[in-house]
């Protein structure tokens, strides 16, 4: 999904979700990087859902940038560096 909505941090454009609780994503200015969310499902209860690998796998991108899920799980769109692997 790419949004029209102007925004001052490099949001997402493209999510595919991997084995292990990862996701790979594109951002607007095509830098590619790898999340690894095993430590947030594992230590944040609001979170369980996403133990379901097929729930995790539901993974989008909403307008401002940031990950989310049916049930209403997110992850801010500034956050996202946080989880990612070097």
């Amino acid at each position: 999904m790419i949004s029209a909505i102007k925004t001052p941090w490099q949001k997402p454009i493209e999510v595919t979700p991997k084995e292990n609780y990862r996701l790979d994503i594109i951002m607007e200015n095509q830098q590619s990087i790898e999340l690894d969310l095993t430590p947030l499902i594992s230590s944040r209860e609001a979170f369980w859902r996403l133990k379901n690998i097929k729930y995790f796998q539901q993974v989008s991108i909403d307008e401002l940038g940031g990950l989310c899920w049916a049930e209403g799980e997110d992850i801010s769109p500034t956050k996202l560096l946080i989880y990612a692997i070097n």
